[in-house]
């Protein structure tokens, strides 16, 4: 690990020099398994996951956070119900039900009616408590397609650049990627990545996995 000198927040990088005063820059050898310096987490990273929403016409997705009320059956009412990956929830008597890709009053009507059959009047409302914020990544440089790209379920830095049209073919200095990521503290940090290397197979470890709001950056190579 060493200290790195100014040039801009984001944008430039020479041979030897980085992004911002006192930022730390890390070889991939010196990350713990999550990705993040090895030192003990402290208070003071809180991340936003969930937002609320009160558009009726807004489209269940899976990671949403629901609420089911049962106005004559309250025994049967669900507080805080995720959906699923598969997009499905449970509840009880009907057992699974798919609820992604449905309105609030469209998943509303779909349980009033699997209920029919299970209670005399099935009065119930379904409410969006929250939806999950999909976690984005930032890909700039020397890139074809610079850009902000979701996160899904895992992403790794060839599979970024990919998104954004694959490394500038005569400009792209790939063997001094950078990532810039906050550490367990919110502080940011670097990640200094040979990407030559992973293509190489010399080291695939420079590949690295990306998490939410990581920025790679690709620096232009200057002969």
């Amino acid at each position: 690990m060493r200290m790195l000198c100014i040039v801009g927040i984001y944008f430039m990088l020479s041979a030897c020099s980085s992004i911002g005063v006192g930022v730390e820059a890390y070889e991939v050898s010196e990350l713990g398994s999550k990705g993040l310096p090895q030192f003990p987490q402290t208070k003071g990273l809180a991340s936003k996951q969930y937002q609320t929403v009160e558009d009726p016409q807004y489209v269940i997705k899976p990671g949403d956070k629901l609420s089911v009320k049962f106005f004559f059956n309250p025994e049967l009412n669900e507080q805080d119900l995720i959906v699923r990956p598969d997009g499905r929830i449970s509840l009880q008597l009907v057992q699974e039900v798919e609820a992604a890709n449905l309105t609030a009053p469209q998943l509303t009507a779909q349980l009033t009616k699997r209920y029919a059959g299970q209670l005399k009047n099935p009065e119930i409302a379904v409410i969006v408590r929250s939806v999950r914020e999909q976690p984005k990544i930032y890909v700039d440089g020397e890139v074809g397609s610079p850009g902000t790209f979701e996160l899904g379920d895992s992403l790794d830095v060839l599979q970024a650049v990919a998104l954004a049209s694959g490394f500038k073919a005569d400009t792209a200095k790939k063997d001094e990627v950078i990532v810039i990521r906050r550490d367990q503290n919110g502080k940011q940090f670097v990640i200094k990545l040979d990407i030559n290397a992973a293509l190489s197979g010399r080291d695939l470890t420079q590949n690295i996995s990306l998490l939410p709001n990581d920025f790679v950056y690709v620096p232009r190579s200057f002969w």
